[in-house]
């Protein structure tokens, strides 16, 4: 018999998500993650922390990609004009990672 996890972390878990998020962009995400629990007292504000860390998560896949930082300065100034499947990658025309 092999142990099992006791556990075992979903993509948008806050704690996988400071995980595999460089580390200049915790406080950050603390942040944000701290105003948006806040708001999920109140049943109508739960999804915005859904989507909040939806969002943080493929931040961080992205942060962490080892070509984002040149695919980034490819873009140039027109960041606004590139898609997010340019950027991301694994981001599928749903701008979920599949």
């Amino acid at each position: 018999m092999t142990a099992q996890p006791a556990y075992e972390s979903a993509p948008d878990d806050p704690v996988e998500i400071m995980r595999i998020l460089p580390e200049e962009f915790h406080a950050q995400f603390r942040d944000e993650y701290a105003v948006a629990v806040e708001g999920a007292r109140h049943p109508e504000q739960y999804r915005r922390l859904q989507a909040m860390l939806r969002l943080w998560h493929l931040r961080a896949l992205a942060y962490c990609d080892p070509g984002y930082a040149g695919r980034l300065a490819a873009a140039g100034d027109h960041t606004d004009s590139i898609s997010a499947r340019q950027l991301i990658p694994g981001w599928s025309d749903a701008g979920q990672r599949g």
